[in-house]
C-alpha cells in the first residue's frame, strides 16, 4: 500500500481497542481487505464514528506509518439504511461479512469479489424475500475465490466454509 491512499471501501467489521481507538476491517476497492486503526473514533465528538458501521459504503483516506494503517478521514457514500431496518436482513449481512472477512487475504486486490459484495448489499437492501440471497451470494463468493466450482445448498455451504476457516460459523438461519 502506498503511504497515503484515497479509495472506496466497505466496512466489514470493527473492534474496540484501548482508549478511544477502533480497529476497522475494510474491504477496499484498490487494496482488498485492510485493517486500519481509527484514532479517537469512540469520542462523543467524532464525526467519523457513524461512517464506520458494519455494512457502510464509504470513501476513505488511509495513511501508512511503521507497518500500520491509519484512517485519516472518511465520507459516507451509502449506509444502506433500508437494509438495517430489518433484523433478518441484518443477520444475513453479518453472516455474509463473517465469511468474507475470514476468507479474504489482506492487501490483495479482488475486483470481482468487491463488485460482488456491492451487488450483495444492493440486492439485500432492495429484496422482499431474503431466503435465497445468502446461499446465492455465498456460492458466488466461493466460486470467485476458487474454492468451489458448483453450487451447494446452505447445509453444504456451512460445512465447506467451516472447513476453510477452521472455525464454526454463526448459525445460518434465515
Amino acid at each position: 500500500m502506498p503511504r497515503s491512499l484515497k479509495t472506496e471501501a466497505i466496512v466489514l467489521r470493527k473492534r474496540s481497542l484501548l482508549g478511544k481507538d477502533v480497529l476497522v476491517s475494510l474491504f477496499t476497492e484498490s487494496e482488498g481487505k485492510v485493517n486500519v486503526i481509527a484514532k479517537g473514533v469512540k469520542k462523543i465528538t467524532s464525526r467519523r464514528s457513524p461512517h464506520l458501521e458494519t455494512g457502510n459504503l464509504i470513501s476513505v483516506q488511509l495513511h501508512k506509518k511503521k507497518d500500520r494503517n491509519y484512517l485519516e478521514g472518511s465520507n459516507l457514500l451509502s449506509g444502506f439504511s433500508e437494509l438495517k431496518k430489518d433484523q433478518n436482513k441484518v443477520n444475513i449481512l453479518y453472516q455474509f461479512f463473517f465469511v468474507l472477512e475470514r476468507l479474504l487475504p489482506e492487501h490483495q486486490k479482488e475486483d470481482v469479489v468487491y463488485n460482488l459484495t456491492k451487488s450483495f448489499l444492493i440486492k439485500l437492501s432492495k429484496s422482499v424475500s431474503n431466503y435465497d440471497i445468502l446461499p446465492l451470494y455465498l456460492n458466488r463468493l466461493l466460486n470467485k475465490l476458487g474454492y468451489t466450482k458448483k453450487d451447494h445448498d446452505l447445509i453444504e455451504l456451512e460445512a465447506i466454509i467451516s472447513d476453510l476457516i477452521n472455525e464454526k460459523i454463526p448459525t445460518i438461519a434465515i
